[in-house]
C-alpha cells in the first residue's frame, strides 16, 4: 500500500488533516460535477445526466456530512497550517463560484423549455378554438350573466 503522501488528490495540501483533505477533494470532485453538468443537459445526454445527478447528490451529501463534522471541530480549523487554509478556501471559492455558473445554466434550459411548451399550448389553443363569430340568438339565454327580455331580475329579502 502506498503511503498517505501519495494518495492524496491534486490541490490538497499534505500537510491538511484527513477531514479537511476529504473536504477539500469532495469540493473539488463537485466543481468538476458541476462543469460537466451543464453540457450533458444541453447536448441531451439524458441517460448520463441522471447518473451525473446521482452522483452529483451523494457528493452534495457527502460535503456536508463533511462539512458538519469540520464545523464540530473549531479548535482543528484554528490549528490549520496557512497553506491548508488557503487552498480550502480556494477550494471553497472556485465550489461557490461554479454552483453560482451551475445554478444559471440549469435555470436558463428550464426557462428554455417552459417557454417552448408555452408557445405550443398557445398555438394548440389558437388552432383548436374557434374565432368567435355571432351567436346563436336561440341560446344566449344559456350563457350566465346575459340579459333577457323574458325573465325579470328577483330580489328576496330574508329579514322580513
Amino acid at each position: 500500500m502506498l503511503p498517505e503522501k501519495y494518495n492524496r488528490k491534486p490541490g490538497v495540501p499534505l500537510s491538511a488533516p484527513p477531514l479537511v483533505a476529504t473536504l477539500i477533494a469532495l469540493m473539488n470532485e463537485l466543481v468538476e460535477v458541476m462543469l460537466a453538468e451543464p453540457q450533458l443537459f444541453i447536448s441531451r445526454q439524458i441517460d448520463a445526466h441522471k447518473e451525473l445527478l446521482k452522483r452529483k447528490q451523494k457528493l452534495a451529501m457527502d460535503y456536508r456530512l463533511s462539512l458538519k463534522s469540520l464545523a464540530e471541530q473549531p479548535e482543528m480549523l484554528k490549528k490549520l497550517p496557512e497553506d491548508t487554509r488557503r487552498a480550502l478556501k480556494a477550494a471553497a471559492q472556485r465550489l461557490a463560484e461554479q454552483a453560482e455558473s451551475n445554478g444559471r445554466a440549469l435555470r436558463a434550459a428550464v426557462t428554455a423549455v417552459q417557454r417552448l411548451i408555452q408557445n405550443i399550448i398557445a398555438f394548440v389553443k389558437s388552432e383548436v378554438l374557434t374565432a368567435p363569430g355571432y351567436k346563436n340568438p336561440k341560446t344566449a339565454y344559456l350563457e350566465l350573466g346575459t340579459y333577457s327580455p323574458t325573465c325579470k331580475p328577483v330580489a328576496v329579502r330574508k329579514s322580513a
